[in-house]
């Protein structure tokens, strides 16, 4: 089974590759944007996903069979060494290769003028069939930004792979040593040509935060995904620190929350009219109006507003279908029908997220566990509350 799975994986990314065969029934641009990330924790694929937040798991909707993204022979996929171990949850394929980002993430050396602190990033691929590795390209002045809850991490548009990289604000000298973190510092938007590997650090997302003292203990940025063939990156961070006592809420909502827009013909970036999401795809934007305390769902056919009184972060959209599902108590997950915007019931599978449409299926999973429903299936949820 694990040999077949994998060979069902190249097919799918070597269609995404292609730009959708030769039929060129796809005739917009031959800049597709790839991976796909269609569900919270998920890379969506023609005829599969790749899920978990250990170990890369790849489900073939065809036959609901899952195997470790892995093609190494009797390997346990227990271990530091395994590829299903390695590539995260987040993977990015291209062609026949997995492509997943190293770094030591900051680290300290001594030299003979004293202290030094130095980054070293790599961009590393292994290959579908044997899952051997190799390095793609090395930078040194930040980095990546690892994909965190509820954004996806990485854009592939074309050949160029985006994602965004932290200097990890180091602070002290050669004297006394250095401290730093991901929070603070600079923020850079970067890409890499998974042809030539050559990296571009495209500068630092936003610096007007830098006059805040608490912007250097709190900011951040990450790619929050691609709308209308345009990519977006949310930024944020505090202008002040509360009061140590403050409640993890109010420490929330002390946050300013920035969206830009980015044009990959100019590679410039603008802020956006919208509010930043959390969850978007080509031809659907989300965002949570933190005052009002709703959800606002801009799809084609109009726009859908759903009251809730925290922010939703778990969502995906399939089919016309915009999922919620309860990962808290598994017991008021919702979708909706983007058609009429009506609610409807996901009944035994409120705790399940939607990972994927497959020949008038959709797909659920929730841990071990996944299943497939018709559109009359789904609908009939409802008549068990």
């Amino acid at each position: 089974m694990k040999k077949r799975v994998l060979s069902v994986i190249l097919s799918a990314v070597m269609l995404t590759a292609s730009g959708c065969s030769d039929k060129k029934e796809n005739t917009k641009t031959d800049k597709e944007v790839s991976p796909i990330f269609m569900a919270y924790n998920s890379v969506h694929y023609n005829n599969g996903v790749v899920f978990g937040r250990d170990t890369a798991t790849f489900l073939d909707f065809e036959t609901m069979e899952k195997a470790p993204l892995c093609a190494v022979p009797n390997c346990t996929h227990d271990n530091s060494s395994c590829l299903a171990e390695i590539v995260g949850r987040i993977p990015v394929f291209y062609k026949d290769y997995i492509y997943y980002f190293t770094s030591n993430n900051g680290d300290v050396r001594t030299t003979p003028e004293g202290y030094e602190f130095f980054i070293e990033s790599k961009l590393m691929r292994a290959s579908l069939e044997s899952s051997e590795t190799e390095v793609v390209c090395e930078f040194t002045d930040c980095a990546p930004t690892p994909p965190s809850q509820g954004y996806p991490g990485y854009v592939l548009y074309g050949n160029e792979l985006y994602f965004t990289g932290d200097d990890l604000c180091p602070t002290g000298d050669k004297n006394t040593g250095y401290g730093w973190g991901t929070s603070g510092g600079y923020h850079y938007l970067c890409s890499i040509n998974l042809d030539t590997g050559e990296y571009t650090n495209h500068g630092s997302i936003y610096d007007g935060d830098k006059q805040y003292e608490a912007a250097q203990y709190s900011s951040g940025g990450d790619i929050s995904g691609v709308y209308k063939d345009t990519m977006y990156i949310d930024y944020a961070f505090m202008k002040e620190i509360p009061p140590d006592d403050a409640e993890t809420k109010l420490r929330a909502l002390n946050f300013t929350y920035m969206n830009f827009e980015f044009d990959f013909e100019t590679k410039t970036w603008k802020e956006s009219p919208l509010p930043y999401s959390r969850y978007m795809n080509n031809d659907t934007y989300t965002y949570y109006d933190r005052d009002a305390k709703q959800l606002h769902v801009i799809h084609d056919k109009g726009e859908l507003i759903i009251d809730s009184e925290n922010e939703i972060t778990t969502l995906s959209e399939f089919g016309g279908k915009l999922f919620i599902p309860d990962t808290i108590n598994s017991e008021n997950g919702k979708w909706y029908d983007l058609s009429d915007n009506s609610e409807h019931s996901m009944g035994k599978y409120s705790g399940y997220e939607a990972v994927g449409y497959h020949d008038g299926c959709y797909i659920l999973i929730k841990g071990g566990r996944n299943v497939k429903l018709t559109e009359e299936e789904l609908f009939a949820l409802d008549k068990e509350e």
